[in-house]
């Protein structure tokens, strides 16, 4: 029987089980086609972006399997969702183990007494077009040379997280240089301040200053291409030395459809 846990709570942990088999779903890609005067045939504009995922998952919950009675099965089950409704949080299943997303609880109108000793209920979510590899959620922190390297086991290109962390002395501005896999970013400290991060999942580039977010600028980390291994790596202006009085950190979070 397959379980799922969501915002960190598992449905077996409640005595329940999904009553179907596996399902897989996958994101369409976010198109649009246009029909052009004279031209036989539509133009297709990709928006460089994927849909999210609607699915259904059918629960059960056999009283007799465990020392709580319908009632109080039935209500700690709506204590548990009717409460998560709107947001995102993670989810996870057990036939994607090794992996997680994001997802929303769209519609739980009831949990309904089949019998007795039964009760059901349907679910029905809408996730993000991707899942994460647990192995990517680790930040990765540059080695003594100054690098950091990252090797993509995914066959699609992952959003990281970069956080850039100035370790010197100096009490005035500086610049910095970051390689990712080859590309060139540039950011700028606007005052020294204990770190910056540049945010490819929540398109997002700030600092951190008196344990206050500050936003930077529109600057964002290159996206880490699928199937190969890469060197990061941080720099100062006016440094020869890559890793000097800088220490560069990436979250990759490696994803599959």
């Amino acid at each position: 029987m397959h379980d799922f846990t969501f915002n960190g709570v598992s449905l077996r942990s409640l005595g329940g089980r999904i009553t179907e088999a596996p399902f897989h779903t996958v994101a369409s890609r976010d198109v649009e086609q246009v029909k052009i005067y004279g031209q036989s045939g539509d133009e297709v504009i990709d928006n460089q972006s994927y849909n999210n995922v609607p699915f259904t998952v059918k629960i059960a919950f056999l009283t007799y399997k465990t020392s709580q009675t319908a009632n109080d099965i039935a209500r700690a089950v709506i204590d548990w969702l009717a409460p998560l409704q709107g947001a995102y949080y993670t989810y996870k299943d057990t036939w994607n183990t090794g992996y997680f997303t994001k997802a929303r609880l769209t519609n739980f109108d009831e949990v309904k007494r089949e019998l007795r000793t039964l009760l059901t209920a349907t679910l029905k979510f809408s996730r993000v077009p991707f899942w994460y590899n647990n192995s990517g959620t680790t930040a990765v922190t540059q080695d003594s040379s100054g690098n950091v390297t990252l090797t993509n086991p995914e066959i699609y290109s992952a959003e990281p997280i970069v956080t850039v962390e100035y370790t010197g002395t100096a009490a005035n501005n500086y610049k910095c240089t970051i390689s990712i896999a080859s590309v060139s970013v540039y950011v700028y400290s606007g005052g020294v301040t204990p770190y910056q991060v540049l945010d490819g999942v929540q398109k997002q580039h700030y600092k951190i200053s008196n344990n206050t977010k500050e936003y930077i600028s529109n600057t964002l980390p290159p996206e880490l291409p699928p199937n190969r291994r890469f060197i990061c790596a941080a720099r100062l202006e006016g440094s020869s030395i890559w890793g000097r009085d800088v220490q560069l950190s990436i979250i990759p979070n490696w994803r599959r459809l």
